[in-house]
């Protein structure tokens, strides 16, 4: 029986989002799970919860604090080992461990997209790539979940014990295939004030400034142009303190931006939608584009290397600069006149999601864990 230890910034917005199904498969392994976090969210799934009150931004304090937690925890109950996630996490999690690796812990760590890359600010790469060197040390597995970061990684993260590369974090995709079968779309809509004609674009993620929905209604106002029956639907928490809301009022456009706030329903919103939307500016990977993908909508969205992972361009979705608000809108447009555009392109995508399925991502991380006595 192994003794793992989860660590992230927060329950709600991370452990509970993509951890639960590998959670549970531990479990059936036998293995114990326990999870460290700040605790917004309870986690039944697992065998302990230990709270600590890391911000999910690692400058904002309570660092010190949280290592001193984890060390105790750590110290009490003599894991195997201890999985880190988030910057947030893997900093705490990582010099909280330093002393216990003597004594056979092992130290993984999850990276959902390295701050520092090619095209990213100065800030990232000075602030970065230091702190991630000097932990790599502490580290006996990076897992990266893109390419590119692998890559990164391979260049300048030698220090690591191991560097691995996994797809994803993984997708329930029966999940949202069988909900696309039971779904009544006409409902759904109903119940988002959205009517049957409206041609629906979403986008599932937290409101902030790299996910860049500001982008996205310059988009839509060009779209309205053209499709005046177009509704935005923003399905996520606004971290912006109000600030976006109050952005959508000054436009003008509070009858056709729809911002749902944290739903537990995604794939049925997937569903009643046309189009799916991505304007984030960076991504490690991007999962939700692969559950809309699942879902069978067409996805449009900026280039970063988590989205250029998953879209081929032109295949299964579609690729556009970053910012690029006229060749994002004039895809749009073209998958609104297009209707055999939208499902050829559907119809490639189901098969280009396999390996982000979480069975298969499971096995990934199953493989990884087996191998780190050797």
């Amino acid at each position: 029986m192994k003794r793992v230890l989860l660590v992230a910034n927060v329950s709600k917005e991370h452990i509970r989002k993509f951890h639960i199904p590998f959670i549970l498969k531990m479990k059936q392994l036998g293995w114990q799970v326990d999870v460290a976090c700040h605790m917004d969210d309870p986690i039944p799934e697992c065998d302990h919860c230990y709270n600590f009150p890391c911000d999910r931004n690692p400058f904002k304090g309570g660092i010190i604090k949280s290592t001193i937690i984890l060390k105790e925890i750590l110290q009490t109950n003599h894991y195997d080992v201890i999985h880190c996630n988030t910057i947030t996490g893997s900093l705490v999690g990582r010099m909280a461990a330093k002393s216990y690796r003597k004594n056979g812990l092992k130290v993984v760590y999850t990276n959902h997209g390295l701050h520092f890359y090619k095209g990213a600010p100065a800030h990232r790469w000075i602030l970065g790539l230091p702190m991630e060197k000097a932990l790599a040390r502490l580290t006996d597995v990076l897992i990266t979940i893109n390419e590119t970061d692998y890559q990164a990684a391979q260049t300048y993260l030698k220090s690591c014990g191991r560097i691995e590369r996994i797809h994803g974090i993984g997708v329930n995709l029966s999940r949202f295939r069988q909900s696309a079968c039971a779904t009544n779309r006409a409902a759904v809509r109903k119940k988002s004030g959205i009517s049957t004609h409206d041609f629906v674009l979403t986008y599932v993620a937290e409101i902030n400034s790299n996910k860049n929905q500001a982008a996205l209604l310059e988009v839509f106002q060009i779209i309205r142009q053209t499709i005046p029956e177009a509704k935005l639907l923003l399905v996520g928490p606004d971290h912006t303190n109000g600030e976006f809301g109050k952005l959508v009022h000054r436009k003008g456009l509070e009858n056709k931006v729809i911002l749902t706030g944290w739903r537990d329903d995604v794939p049925a919103l997937l569903i009643s939608s046309d189009v799916y939307v991505a304007s984030s500016k960076s991504e490690g990977l991007g999962l939700n584009l692969i559950e809309a993908m699942a879902c069978n909508l067409p996805v449009v969205a900026f280039k970063n290397r988590g989205h250029c992972e998953i879209i081929k361009h032109g295949t299964n979705g579609f690729l556009v600069e970053q910012d690029d608000i006229e060749t994002m809108a004039s895809y749009i447009i073209e998958l609104y006149h297009h209707p055999e555009l939208r499902r050829k392109l559907t119809h490639q995508a189901q098969h280009d999601i396999c390996p982000y399925e979480v069975e298969n991502v499971w096995d990934e991380i199953h493989d990884i864990y087996t191998r780190l006595d050797a």
